[in-house]
C-alpha cells in the first residue's frame, strides 16, 4: 500500500485567522443552525473508500453539473457507490490555496450537488478553496451537500499523485465542537 499526502501544509496562525485555509472539513454546522459539527460524528465517518473524478478540463468560472460528472465517470470506469466519498480534480491541486480562492474558481453547481446526493455519497472533496463559487454567498453546493450530511473535505493537494480509480480515504479533523476542521487527509493505494 502506498499512501499520498492530500493535504497542504499551513501554519497554525494562517487557520486562526481563517478558517478555510489550509485542508479542512466542513460539517453542517457550516451553514445549518443547530447542525451536527465536526466532532460530532464518529471517526468511522472520515475514513472510507473513495473514487477520484477528474474534471481538470473545466476553466475558472466554470460550473461542475451533474452531466460533467456522470462524464468522468465515465471516463475512470467507475460508477460511483453509495457511502463512498468523491474527490474532485480540477488540476488546481498544488496551485497554492491563496490563489485558488480567488474568482473566477471552479465550483460544483446546484445540480452537480443534487446528483451526488442522489448517488448516496458520504463525503464531498476537491483541490478547491471552496467548492462553491466564491463569488456567490449563497453557498449552494454546501447547503445542498450540508443539509443532507454529506460533509465537505477542501483544499486538497496531490490528487494527480493518485493512480488508482478507487483507493482508501482517511481525513480526521480534530475533536472540536464546531464548524470546520483542519484535517490531514491520505489516500491509500493498493
Amino acid at each position: 500500500m502506498r499512501i499520498v499526502d492530500l493535504s497542504h501544509k499551513f501554519s497554525l496562525e494562517e487557520y486562526m485567522k481563517d478558517r478555510h485555509s489550509g485542508t479542512h472539513i466542513d460539517a453542517p454546522a457550516y451553514v445549518l443552525n443547530g447542525g451536527r459539527g465536526v466532532g460530532d460524528f464518529g471517526l468511522e465517518r472520515f475514513i472510507c473508500d473513495a473514487v477520484l473524478l477528474d474534471l481538470s478540463n473545466k476553466r475558472p468560472g466554470e460550473a461542475i453539473d451533474d452531466e460533467d460528472l456522470e462524464a468522468a465517470e465515465e471516463a475512470a470506469g467507475v460508477a460511483v457507490r453509495e457511502g463512498e466519498a468523491v474527490l474532485l480534480h480540477t488540476g488546481v491541486s498544488n496551485t497554492p490555496l491563496q490563489a485558488v480562492l480567488q474568482p473566477p474558481n471552479v465550483y460544483l453547481s446546484r445540480n452537480g450537488a443534487e446528483y451526488l446526493e442522489f448517488k448516496g455519497v458520504s463525503l464531498v472533496g476537491a483541490d478547491l478553496g471552496s467548492i462553491d463559487d466564491i463569488k456567490s454567498s449563497e453557498l449552494v453546493a454546501h447547503r445542498t451537500l450540508l443539509g443532507r450530511g454529506i460533509i465537505i473535505l477542501e483544499g486538497l493537494c496531490n490528487l494527480d499523485a493518485i493512480d488508482s480509480e478507487r483507493f482508501r480515504l482517511a481525513s480526521f479533523p480534530l475533536n472540536l465542537s464546531s464548524a470546520t476542521s483542519p484535517v490531514r487527509a491520505v489516500a491509500m493505494v493498493d
